[in-house]
């Protein structure tokens, strides 16, 4: 039976769009550019985010198709190489991949900073609350959160309002940090990385288990082994040439 991949990403991106199609190709789907409302069980949507779509990825999971949720990788490789984030179901982590036991995460070439064990003030990391419900950050939780901060500390509250479509997004001042604190931000990926502990507030959240969930020990951030978190976000992005195999549709598909 003819399997069909609804595939919703921007088409001008030629090189990405071309990426996903041959990829989606290479696994036996005919590749669709547009929504189509009869979704079979053998068919696939793929979208990029979910919350323009949310209605119908809903449907598409009704009728036991599956859900691909794309957007762009957490972690840039030090050879500059484009990396896009890939889950089932939905995105930032929330969602399921498959995690292999090769070391991925080492041929990123990322080096580790040594966490962090002083600083000054708390960095906020706003977001700009794109996603679907229940996902991405609620409204009004960088306000609340630094309301929270200010009754549990006496450290200084300071917020890093979201760069916008900044391409590459500045790098946030690790300065004095004392830690971070996001809904689920990619820049909390990066403090990590950088050594600056991090306290999350969704539960799901990809670098969940390298940080610490809630805000009620800021003056008690992980210090722990990151490396697990790591290697299990590396199974979840992917280059543009690796897209094109179509491994990575195939892994998420077999799942």
């Amino acid at each position: 039976m003819r399997k069909r991949a609804c595939l919703l990403i921007r088409t001008d991106l030629k090189p990405r769009w071309q990426a996903f199609q041959a990829g989606l190709q290479q696994v036996g789907f005919d590749v669709i550019p547009h929504e189509f409302h009869d979704p079979q069980p053998q068919d696939v949507l793929v979208i990029w985010n979910r919350h323009r779509h949310n209605g119908l990825a809903r449907r598409f999971e009704q009728a036991g198709a599956a859900v691909i949720v794309s957007e762009n990788g957490w972690v840039r490789r030090i050879d500059g190489l484009k990396t896009i984030a890939l889950c089932r179901g939905h995105h930032n982590g929330a969602g399921e991949w498959p995690e292999g036991e090769e070391d991925r995460w080492s041929a990123l070439g990322v080096e580790l900073q040594a966490w962090r064990s002083d600083g000054e003030h708390v960095l906020v990391l706003d977001q700009r609350g794109i996603g679907e419900p229940a996902v991405a950050m609620p409204r009004g939780w960088t306000a609340s959160a630094v309301s929270q901060l200010q009754s549990m500390t006496r450290r200084r509250i300071v917020v890093r309002r979201h760069p916008g479509n900044a391409e590459p997004p500045p790098e946030p001042d690790w300065r004095d940090c004392w830690a971070a604190v996001t809904w689920a931000s990619g820049a909390g990926i990066k403090a990590i990385i950088a050594g600056v502990p991090v306290f999350y507030g969704l539960e799901r959240w990809i670098g969940g288990p390298a940080a610490r969930y809630g805000l009620d020990d800021i003056e008690r951030p992980f210090l722990g082994d990151r490396l697990p978190m790591l290697h299990r976000l590396a199974y979840a992005q992917w280059t543009l040439e690796e897209l094109t195999t179509g491994e990575p549709f195939a892994r998420l598909l077999a799942l």
